[in-house]
């Protein structure tokens, strides 16, 4: 128990330290404030951790990662940047869907449609 205790007070102070020598660094004092919000939200997840590992929820962010709807979210959108990037492995049946959807103007293949009845440039 005290071990976890004196890790758990290492690891906030060197956060702090981290914190400290980022924000001396840090130029231009408007990305101050960013920066201040973003490591003051981190610290407040880690000064919550032991209360979360008393409640048992500690490891339900590392289980979120291990669950298969998860992983199936994953390998969606590696498919979508690989298609966007032009990396992707693509047959001539896909290609003609995806050219039957542009003409016909359906988005995503789930019969959601835009229609644009006039465009204006300028004034």
């Amino acid at each position: 128990m005290f071990s976890y205790l004196y890790e758990w007070i290492m690891n906030i102070a060197f956060y702090m330290v981290m914190v400290t020598a980022v924000l001396h660094v840090v130029p231009n004092s408007d990305y101050k404030r960013y920066i201040r919000f973003f490591t003051g939200m981190v610290l407040a997840v880690m000064l919550t951790d032991p209360f979360l590992r008393i409640f048992g929820v500690g490891n339900l962010w590392q289980n979120l990662y291990k669950s298969p709807e998860y992983q199936k979210q994953v390998e969606k959108m590696e498919e979508a940047a690989q298609y966007l990037n032009g990396t992707g492995d693509v047959t001539k049946e896909e290609l003609e869907n995806i050219r039957q959807r542009q003409e016909d103007g359906t988005i995503a293949g789930d019969g959601a449609s835009i229609g644009v009845d006039e465009i204006k440039i300028g004034r």
